[in-house]
């Protein structure tokens, strides 16, 4: 049996706060992840997932990490060959395209085991990046970096992991622990339940029938372990997924009926102002029908009457003469 750790390993264990999610896009957010979250991201990781677990590797590509393994799981006292799985799981023993270089294609994880370094402030690597004090380097092992720590130097990476997969209470059984384990190494949502189904049962197979990279997964097991660990975990998200859904109902229904009162105070504000406007306009006069009028208009004065007769009129005076000119006289004037 290994040798339990040492003095030191603990002091980097205990140094080492516990980090229940790692992973995919919505792993960083361990205690609450919205059901947009969990829709979406199964999508795109299942697909992920998918390609890496069919890839064929060399048969010499593994073993070579063996050694890592060990000295891993020796040092923090968990199961080398659930280690194993999740690398073969998250990059196909370091195989994967971008595993020695930037980001993965979810824009959040690094490294052959693909720590998130963007669920930060401070991210998963930052927390579990030392690991690699407690234990001794082997001298040789496919991809070393000539600084540590580093996300892409294999056993920086792997000792970190080996730590992650301890502080969440994985230990050398393949068992319970070492399921949830795996669960939260990738994150709390539905794809994380198939993902650890999926490790572990990589694993028990690995310690029945042996270490076999390119095997495919034992469907019997994966269901086996998804029945037993994964289904309550399962059952209690779409619970919440459905509680989240009955809360965004209500949230919006609040927000609609707020927004209705606003509207309805508004109308009756309006109505309020239109009415003491007509109460102060001066009114124009009613028009009144012919015949009607209280004040009708004084008649014409009458000349006053005279009862005496009128005297005739008198003749009018003859026109004077008319006076002829010279020539008019000589003409008969």
């Amino acid at each position: 049996m290994d040798a339990g750790p040492s003095s030191s390993q603990r002091a980097v264990k205990r140094a080492s706060p516990v980090l229940p999610a790692q992973g995919l896009p919505a792993q960083g957010l361990p205690l609450r992840v919205s059901p947009l979250q969990r829709r979406a991201t199964p999508r795109a990781a299942a697909s992920y997932y998918r390609r890496i677990v069919r890839k064929r590797v060399p048969r010499a590509t593994p073993a070579a990490f063996l050694a890592l393994y060990r000295e891993a799981a020796r040092t923090y006292g968990v199961n080398w060959r659930l280690l194993a799985s999740i690398h073969r799981q998250e990059t196909a023993f370091s195989t994967a395209a971008s595993t020695y270089r930037g980001l993965n294609a979810f824009g959040c994880c690094a490294g052959p085991m693909q720590f998130n370094v963007t669920n930060g402030p401070v991210s998963t690597w930052k927390l579990y990046r030392r690991a690699f004090r407690a234990g001794r380097r082997p001298a040789r092992y496919p991809h070393r970096t000539r600084h540590h720590p580093s996300i892409y130097d294999d056993f920086d990476a792997i000792m970190a992991a080996a730590l992650l997969l301890s502080d969440s209470g994985a230990g050398r059984s393949l068992d319970r622990a070492a399921w949830w384990a795996a669960y939260s190494y990738y994150g709390h949502d539905l794809f994380g339940v198939t993902y650890a189904s999926q490790v572990l049962a990589r694993a028990v197979a690995w310690q029945r029938d042996g270490f076999c990279p390119n095997c495919a997964l034992d469907d019997r097991l994966v269901e086996r372990f998804d029945d037993a660990y994964g289904a309550p975990v399962r059952r209690e998200l779409r619970g919440a997924d459905r509680k989240d859904e009955k809360d965004e109902k209500k949230r919006k229904k609040r927000k609609s009926d707020r927004r209705d009162r606003e509207r309805d105070r508004e109308r009756r504000a309006r109505d309020s102002k239109d009415s003491a406007r007509r109460r102060t306009r001066p009114r124009p006069p009613a028009a009144r029908a012919p015949g009607t009028d209280r004040n009708p208009p004084a008649a014409p004065a009458l000349p006053p009457a005279n009862d005496a007769p009128e005297p005739p009129a008198e003749p009018a005076p003859p026109p004077p003469p008319a006076r002829c000119s010279p020539i008019e006289k000589l003409l008969g004037c």
